[in-house]
């Protein structure tokens, strides 16, 4: 199943359009990155700014929680005036021992009033201060109204166990204030003489804490070791127990300070805390991660708009780059399509050094190619249809035209005119292989042909022409087209030499160049103008109906390119008054075998003009 669909997603992948997938791919090289960055980038810069508001909140904690130290360090100094008084010291010895009487008590508990009340008049953060003798019916006291800090049996249980040091608590039945208490011991005897019990105000502890601000819904209070709020904004909190979420991480916590998250009433909680001094009470304080996280949420948002901002931006040059590309591609594809209805007038005008640009080059070059085969092939159809035309038209009665040059033959010879036989012979020879079907013939049979071609116009002629003939060995057997030397020689026959004053000469040479094989045909005639030159050799690379109907020096050249190609043919070169040569050039073909050549070839006599 998931083999079938992989498959049908890479066929559906390999049909999209290049410019489609371009624009993916540049798309996708653009998104991606950058949406990685960027969820790195917020993931690691809101744990950066989490783990800084941690320390700065801790920080905060850290530095409430050493004035709050230093103000029970303050009580313990007074703590430690109070036990060390001479008066006080007295007092409670004679009231351990039984030795104050009712009146006594009155008088020395005035006079102990106004040695603590001397303590604690410049002091608005203590509300009481009582000393009690071991028995605890003898008080000392002092401070504001109630100037008395009621305790439980056992918190006065645990002043008992206290050897001298203050212990600091919540009073069970009061919101209103701390206890600090501690047993009194006589710095003479080392002897326990007493209690000491201060009632602090919760208000000067929340006044120490409750100018620092931590966000909106943020709290801020103190817990004592059994996780009771000792200290609240909320003054309903006072004596109630952490959240469930809350207590036991604050409670078992190893560190002085420390901070955690938690789920309460349906919201993720940011915890820290501190421990103050040498109590065991914290400074505890509460966030809603919401509000902790609001600056992480700033930058989420900031970076989700950089991101729609750079994605569209990317969307754009993706587009534009894929289409950039992609043109020149599309471009040569709706040429091939329009190849392909068979227009072949275009041409691709990209221009690059590109891998595109070479493929338009190449493609210019094929179609090109193309349009040269096609008209090549239409001419070579062409010219054969016309060759058929004519060889159909020659083939009118052929054996009636023989048989009469036959019948002048035989009729010349009975009546002693041998030469005019020769001459109707030669005729009809020629004839006869003018309407053979076979396009190639081997180099000797072609030199017959020309022979008895010459043989016929000597008796025009006479004397007044010469052929000369140079031909080596080697190309007598060469495969070539048929009648492509008797065009050449009459041409020069009749252009060259007919009105030239005096006998002229024509040579004939042929040889082997390598796989190469060069005829040429050189008279010394009257040449040609230069104007007329140009003008011929213009129509040997032209196309033209007239050219078509003869088999002149065009008709000879153009059927050399059409069986050979373009680096074959003829050329043509000429001075006026030193005469003019015609050269061929074929290629070395199979050669054909002359040994059937007809005995009228052996027979025919040299064709020189004399």
């Amino acid at each position: 199943m998931l083999s079938r669909l992989w498959s049908s997603v890479r066929r559906s992948v390999a049909d999209l359009k290049i410019r489609n997938k371009l624009f993916a791919a540049f798309l996708l090289l653009n998104m991606l990155p950058l949406a990685a960055i960027g969820a790195l980038t917020y993931q690691k810069s809101s744990s950066l700014l989490q783990e800084r508001t941690n320390d700065y909140t801790a920080d905060l904690l850290s530095e409430v929680s050493r004035n709050i130290e230093l103000t029970l360090r303050e009580i313990d100094s007074l703590y430690y005036s109070i036990f060390t008084n001479e008066l006080i010291r007295t007092n409670l010895s004679r009231a351990n021992k039984g030795l104050m009487s009712e009146g006594e008590y009155f008088s020395a508990s005035y006079k102990t009033f106004s040695i603590l009340q001397s303590y604690v008049l410049d002091r608005e953060d203590v509300q009481a201060v009582n000393v009690y003798a071991l028995d605890k019916k003898f008080l000392f006291q002092a401070g504001e109204y109630p100037m008395y800090v009621p305790l439980t049996r056992k918190e006065w249980d645990r002043i008992e166990r206290n050897k001298g040091n203050l212990v600091w608590f919540r009073p069970e039945n009061e919101r209103s204030v701390v206890a600090a208490a501690s047993s009194i011991y006589d710095t003479d005897t080392l002897r326990k003489s007493g209690y000491f019990v201060l009632g602090f105000k919760e208000d000067a502890l929340l006044a120490i804490y409750s100018r620092i601000k931590l966000h909106d819904q943020g709290e801020l209070f103190m817990v004592d070791g059994g996780g009771q709020i000792i200290s609240h904004r909320d003054k309903s909190r006072i004596g109630t127990r952490l959240e469930a979420p809350y207590l036991d991480p604050v409670r078992t916590a190893s560190g002085s300070s420390g901070n955690f998250s938690a789920q309460a009433d349906g919201r993720e909680q940011i915890v820290s805390f501190h421990e103050i001094g040498d109590t065991d009470w914290k400074l505890v304080s509460v966030i809603p991660a919401a509000q902790y996280s609001s600056l992480s949420l700033l930058l989420r948002n900031w970076m989700i708009a950089v991101f729609a901002a750079v994605s569209a931006l990317a969307l754009i040059l993706s587009y534009l780059l894929s289409n950039n590309i992609s043109k020149p591609i599309r471009r040569l594809s709706a040429m091939m399509k329009s190849v392909e209805r068979d227009n072949w007038d275009v041409q691709s005008d990209y221009r690059s050094r590109s891998e595109i640009g070479i493929l338009s080059r190449n493609f210019n070059r094929m179609i090109g190619r193309i349009r040269y085969l096609i008209h090549q092939v239409y001419q070579e159809e062409l010219l054969k249809q016309r060759t058929q035309l004519k060889y159909l038209m020659f083939q009118i009665n052929p054996h009636f035209l023989f048989n009469t040059l036959e019948t002048i033959n035989w009729v010349a010879r009975i009546q002693g005119a041998p030469e005019v036989g020769k001459l109707s012979k030669a005729l009809g020879d020629l004839m006869r292989e003018g309407i053979k079907g076979k396009e190639f013939v081997p180099f000797e049979r072609e030199l017959a042909n020309l022979k008895n071609y010459l043989y016929i116009q000597k008796y025009r002629y006479d004397d007044k022409i010469e052929v000369r003939f140079e031909i080596a060995g080697e190309v007598l057997g060469a495969a070539v087209p048929r009648f492509i030397l008797q065009p050449l020689v009459e041409n020069a026959m009749v252009h060259g030499m007919e009105t030239k004053m005096g006998r002229g000469t024509i040579e004939i040479q042929a040889e082997l160049s390598g796989e190469t094989l060069k005829i040429t045909v050189r008279d010394d005639g009257l040449g040609i103008e230069p104007r007329r030159l140009a003008e011929i050799r213009a129509s040997l690379e032209t196309v033209s109906e007239d050219d078509a109907h003869g088999i002149g020096l065009t008709n000879v050249h153009r059927r050399i390119r059409l069986h050979y190609g373009a680096e074959y043919g003829l050329t043509i070169d000429s001075s006026t008054g030193a005469g003019t040569a015609v050269r061929l050039t074929l290629p070395k073909k199979s050669e054909i075998s002359t040994a059937k050549s007809e005995s009228s070839h052996r027979e025919m006599p040299e064709a020189t003009l004399r």
